[in-house]
């Protein structure tokens, strides 16, 4: 579970800090309309904040 939890939450962060990245992915195939939608930026940011937070949840329950 520690490893489980340190995966999610590195994976996480870079949902925070580089979207585009994650938007550009072939698999499901997003329409070049949404990828151009700041919108869906926004989304993925607050997808990584929540999985940072299920991370670290993780990280800690695992230490107990």
């Amino acid at each position: 579970m520690l490893i489980t939890g340190i995966l999610i939450t590195i994976v996480a962060i870079f949902m925070l800090l580089v979207p585009q990245f994650f938007m550009k992915l072939k698999s499901p195939r997003i329409p070049d309309k949404l990828l151009k939608n700041p919108k869906m930026k926004i989304i993925l940011r607050i997808w990584g904040g929540i999985f940072v937070i299920v991370g670290i949840l993780l990280i800690v329950f695992s230490s107990m």
